[in-house]
């Protein structure tokens, strides 16, 4: 039975770390783009054209 409960809160946290960095890559993606709207050039370092 603990083996159980260790497994599945293993897994668990596995699949919330993969929810986090879908959703910050989301965020990066959109940000992006509303810059590029704005005349920015998404690069490191970012500029105005």
């Amino acid at each position: 039975m603990k083996r159980v409960l260790i497994l599945s809160v293993l897994l668990s946290s596995l699949v919330l770390q993969g929810c986090g960095f879908v959703a910050g890559a989301a965020i990066g993606g959109t940000a992006g783009y509303l810059l590029s709207e704005e005349g920015y050039d998404v690069q490191s370092p970012v500029t105005k054209e």
